[in-house]
């Protein structure tokens, strides 16, 4: 008599992210992750709390594939390489890139936007181009530059942002420009006065960009 499959957690995760991978967060149930698991539901339900325990899971995975994109070299620099893997995880990746952005669990979102922001602080500690900016100024051309990367990840089909996007060598040009633009407009930038300083730190305070 032949032993039936055991499947674990990490085995039901797998094949739930490779789901969302293919068909995006709508495509998630019990019923097709056991599908492509060629099983019965019962080991979704006997490993996990609920279904929005999995999709949790999901997330999670998918922000870890995120770091390994933007920790690439593409340019050479720390701090536009992170940018041009943003972009390019987003092609590359649309519907995981949809639900990293769409999870219903809002807390977790605001929790791994946090902790994403500050892996990517950790990086740019001893960035040479950071270092005659003040707390303020690198925290503003950050944020400034995280819009600006996530306006080219999620700007419609275009024929010009295809070109754009679809070539890594000009994206990386692209964003060079840009990022060096950025830079060098907001060291010469007056600082904020405290009216406008306090909002923004009331409205960052959970939740920061990518």
């Amino acid at each position: 008599m032949s032993r039936k499959t055991q499947f674990t957690a990490d085995d039901i995760v797998k094949a739930a992210f490779e789901l969302v991978r293919e068909k995006g967060l709508t495509g998630l149930s019990a019923p097709s992750v056991a599908q492509k698991m060629g099983c019965s539901t019962m080991p979704i339900y006997s490993n996990l709390k609920n279904m929005q325990a999995l999709e949790d899971e999901i997330v999670q995975k998918v922000w870890c594939l995120l770091k390994e994109y933007e920790s690439k070299t593409y340019t050479g620099d720390t701090w536009i390489d992170l940018a041009v893997g943003y972009v390019l995880f987003a092609r590359d990746e649309p519907n995981l890139f949809e639900c990293m952005h769409s999870g219903r669990n809002l807390d977790l979102r605001y929790e791994l936007h946090e902790k994403h922001w500050q892996w990517q602080d950790e990086r740019l500690d001893n960035y040479s181009e950071f270092r005659e900016l003040d707390e303020e100024q690198r925290m503003r051309v950050r944020y400034a530059r995280a819009m600006l990367s996530h306006g080219v990840a999620t700007s419609p089909n275009t024929e010009f942002n295809r070109f754009l996007v679809d070539n890594a060598e000009i994206l990386a040009g692209f964003m060079t420009n840009a990022s060096r633009a950025l830079l060098n407009g907001f060291k010469t930038l007056p600082p904020l006065d405290d009216a406008k300083r306090r909002l923004i730190e009331e409205r960052t305070s959970r939740y920061k960009p990518s």
